[in-house]
């Protein structure tokens, strides 16, 4: 599974800016993934930026006051000399084909580029220009969680939709903040929270709108016990283990996604930090180890100091 994140998507477009033509003097963005990438763009190449709808319908380009952008004279879309239209991701050509109808049928002279940040390798001839090469199954920061495959995924919680623990616990389960609501019913709803608390768990969720095929908790007497398990990730994990259909579990925290990673041997999202965590060979895992033991060694050196200079 591929996994990019807005951080990555700026990276992206950041070190692709050369495959741009130099005479693109607007950049245009297609609803709704579209506007995101087309505005990095947009502020990386200091050009004016709109929507489709704005573009197709020559409506007057506004743009903050605080520096000069270039072809400042360019005041609506119709003045446009080379429009670059910008998608975050191409598949099956079918966004982009309906922008070029739309553009054709709009009757705008300027000459059109078509560009999208992620490709298949199958579908990089539907776009003009692509920035990298992303496979199939893949998934994004930006709508990872307003996608049907949620029906195949198990989620967390507390961090995820909603906030972590911030009042009086009672009061906490039935009045946290919604985070994100996802827009398509969760096949699993995985969290640590007691059994006993599943009436005032089910009220948040009915509240907010979350729908789900069935909700996972943790069926100890009191916190104590299950502090004293330490037994969250465990639990997270054999459930996620159970669920053969289950492709992600998104997890707010990055040390237990690694630990249910490990214990599952599935892919798990971190969503707090954004990491996907995968099994086997795992950048995310190799550089959590990297900075645990860098700090293990720095505090050996403060400690091995620390001895020499007490005993000198």
């Amino acid at each position: 599974m591929n996994f990019r994140s807005i951080a990555d998507l700026s990276c992206t477009v950041r070190k692709n800016l050369y495959k741009i033509p130099r005479d693109v003097d607007l950049i245009v963005g297609i609803p709704r993934s579209g506007m995101l990438a087309a505005n990095m763009i947009a502020l990386y190449l200091n050009l004016k930026f709109c929507d489709l709808h704005s573009f197709i319908n020559n409506i007057p380009i506004t743009h903050g006051l605080s520096r000069q952008v270039r072809y400042s004279a360019l005041m609506k879309p119709s003045d446009a000399r080379h429009v670059l239209i910008v998608d975050d991701s191409v598949l099956t050509g079918e966004s982009i084909d309906i922008a070029r109808k739309q553009v054709a049928q709009c009757g705008m002279v300027a000459k059109t580029t078509y560009c999208a940040i992620y490709a298949a390798s199958f579908s990089t001839i539907y776009s003009d220009i692509f920035l990298e090469v992303v496979e199939l199954p893949r998934i994004f920061e930006w709508n990872v969680l307003h996608l049907p495959f949620l029906e195949k995924c198990c989620v967390d919680i507390d961090g995820v939709l909603c906030l972590d623990p911030t009042r009086a616990y009672l009061e906490y389960l039935t009045k946290a903040a919604p985070l994100v609501i996802p827009s398509y019913p969760i096949g699993h709803l995985v969290t640590s929270r007691l059994e006993k608390y599943r009436k005032d768990t089910e009220y948040w969720l009915a509240k907010h709108d979350v729908e789900y095929a069935k909700l996972h908790m943790l069926d100890l007497p009191n916190s104590e016990t299950r502090r004293r398990l330490g037994c969250h990730a465990s639990f997270k994990a054999e459930v996620y283990r159970r669920q053969r259909e289950s492709i992600l579990f998104i997890e707010s925290e990055p040390h237990q996604a690694m630990q249910i990673m490990k214990a599952s041997g599935k892919h798990v999202l971190s969503f707090s930090t954004q990491e996907l965590f995968c099994p086997g060979f795992s950048y995310p895992i190799i550089e959590r180890h990297a900075r645990h033991f860098g700090k293990r060694a720095l505090r050996k050196m403060f400690r091995f100091a620390k001895r020499l200079f007490d005993y000198n």
